[in-house]
């Protein structure tokens, strides 16, 4: 059984749909219906459109790849033991690439910065307050990782912030 709704639109909104099934080739009933499933998808996995915004950035465009955390840790695990500097600094010259990037993006102040690296999933924010911010890490033997990434990324915006270090985690500082 078929119900139909009627559906007030903007003219942005109006524009898009239109756009939308020209680019398709779908009917605007295909184009709602399919949105509605992907919008119920979102809500059963608790998704937040934030997220989802910056996971598609992260990975439309090829940049970034998907690795299962295993293979993640298994892969820290190794390079824990070779502590190879050239490794280091090359990862120092990623995080500096990478200031470049983020401020290209809008993303230039640490808590822009520290939220959009968290959909990573390497770490999870917790703000303490206005100039401290805590990562609480997927795994102990990242914290090198992230802590020489997110230092180059402050130094090559020149923003003033200090990456200490705790047992599980790390500590984000803004010096005033």
């Amino acid at each position: 059984m078929v119900e139909r709704l009627s559906v007030a639109l903007d003219e942005k909104t109006k524009d898009k749909l239109k756009k939308m099934m020209e680019m398709s080739k779908k009917s605007a009933s295909e184009i709602v219906r399919e949105l509605i499933n992907l919008g119920y998808e979102l809500m059963i996995y608790d998704v937040d459109l934030e997220s989802l915004r910056v996971w598609i950035d992260y990975l439309a465009k090829r940049q970034h790849m998907i690795l299962d955390i295993e293979h993640w840790r298994v892969i820290f695990s190794e390079i824990e033991k070779l502590n190879n500097e050239n490794f280091w600094r090359i990862m120092e010259e990623i995080g500096l690439g990478h200031a470049k990037q983020y401020k290209l993006k809008g993303l230039d102040t640490v808590e822009k910065i520290l939220k959009y690296v968290e959909k990573a999933n390497w770490y999870e924010i917790k703000i303490e307050n206005d100039k401290t911010y805590t990562l609480v890490l997927n795994d102990l033997k990242i914290k090198r990782f992230v802590k020489t990434f997110l230092e180059k990324v402050f130094e090559g915006q020149g923003i003033k912030a200090r990456v200490e270090e705790g047992f599980g985690k790390l500590m984000v500082i803004k010096d005033s």
